[in-house]
């Protein structure tokens, strides 16, 4: 392979896994079919909207992308991303911002034809910005083309006016009929958790949940991303990056990547299972710095200690639905890890640390009553990465 070749196709790789960013690319969008068949439908009935919602990193915003980019012409789309600053004001002047209106301004002089004029859509909102302002200006933009406005990360607004005006925003447009669809999308277990006090809009609010991918979808993704760059991968390798994903797409993207990547530097086309392994070390370096802080903040210790193969053995525990796991699962692990026979009272301080608001706390979350206690990670984005690394220190 000659360096022009290696240079295409590392770029080709880049293109083809994007664990950093959302996929925007139909071809390149593994899984979520039915999702998808939601919102499209969603898009072209009036007085209908949706929320797309989710633990993070299960690729919410990847559809929400992927979506806008299907919708067939007329239909103008505006995506706005929220921070935690943002107010109801913020967030239309945003969404209008993005949309660009042909108007037609008269001419000076007898029997001189109107000329075209490019303004921006936020002159239609006027001055104050009310639930009512903003239906009418989207109501005046839906006269000509339907609408679809995105509006991604709306758990993250601090201002608890926020949901409640937006909510209003669309209660006024379903009641209506106007031919404008509000999809918003955010972190969050339930639907009430972003919508909470709101019920009047839930029958208007079709609700897309995001739960975390099938190993069939992960593996789909593997596949899909080594032949956009002319390769092939042996089922062993797609299988493992499948299994250590744990249903995150962002760990598949990065596991792929760095997998294939391996592949090309040693001048083949096929991506082995090798490479998953070499792939490990690579994943673990490019681990975003905060969860690396998280996992050596609640693992380090001068003296002896089973904080490391407890926090793993949460990492490989069995889960339920919701992603929460008890005690007795953590000891079928640990015993495993260890080759000991620890019972529960030999690490329940370390599920209280993990889960209190000590130096080791934050990890974890505790619900449920005492004696019924269980737990799940805050972050759902590292216990994948505690698993690659209890592999690469040979505890598993």
């Amino acid at each position: 392979m000659d360096e022009d070749e290696y240079v295409e196709r590392v770029d080709a790789i880049g293109r083809a896994f994007s664990p950093a960013a959302p996929i925007t690319d139909r071809d390149l969008f593994a899984g979520r079919k039915a999702q998808l068949r939601t919102l499209a439908s969603v898009a072209v009935q009036r007085g209908q909207h949706a929320l797309i919602y989710g633990e993070r990193g299960v690729g919410k915003t990847s559809l929400a992308r992927v979506t806008q980019n299907l919708l067939p012409d007329p239909v103008v789309t505006s995506y706005y991303v929220c921070n935690s600053e943002d107010s109801f004001k913020s967030i239309w002047n945003g969404v209008f911002g993005e949309i660009t209106l042909l108007t037609q301004e008269p001419r000076l002089g007898f029997g001189s034809s109107p000329r075209n004029v490019l303004q921006s859509a936020t002159e239609l909102l006027g001055g104050r910005l009310t639930p009512h302002s903003v239906s009418r200006a989207l109501a005046a933009i839906s006269e000509s083309v339907p609408i679809v406005v995105l509006v991604d990360e709306f758990d993250r607004p601090v201002d608890a006016r926020v949901r409640t005006l937006i909510a209003d925003t669309i209660k006024i447009l379903a009641d209506r009929s106007i031919a404008a669809t509000v999809v918003l999308v955010g972190v969050a277990d339930t639907v009430d958790e972003l919508v909470s006090g709101h019920a009047s809009i839930q029958r208007s609010l079709v609700q897309v949940q995001m739960p975390r991918m099938t190993d069939a979808e992960l593996r789909e993704i593997v596949r899909r991303g080594v032949r956009a760059v002319a390769m092939e991968a042996q089922p062993k390798f797609v299988d493992a990056v499948a299994e250590l994903s744990q249903g995150l797409p962002h760990y598949t993207h990065l596991l792929g990547q760095y997998g294939t990547m391996r592949a090309v530097e040693a001048g083949r086309s096929v991506v082995k299972r090798a490479d998953f392994e070499d792939a490990l070390t690579d994943a673990l370096d490019a681990a975003s710095q905060s969860v690396r802080e998280r996992y050596h903040r609640a693992t380090q210790s001068n003296r002896e200690t089973l904080y490391k193969e407890v926090l793993l053995a949460c990492a490989v525990a069995e889960k339920d639905d919701l992603g929460s796991f008890g005690a007795p699962d953590v000891r079928e692990k640990l015993r495993q890890i260890t080759g000991k026979a620890y019972d529960i009272p030999a690490f329940a301080v370390h599920l209280k640390n993990f889960s209190s608001e000590g130096a080791r706390g934050g990890i974890l979350q505790r619900i449920g009553t005492t004696r019924r206690f269980r737990y799940r990670f805050r972050d759902p984005l590292l216990p994948p990465y505690i698993v690659i690394k209890g592999r690469i220190e040979k505890l598993v």
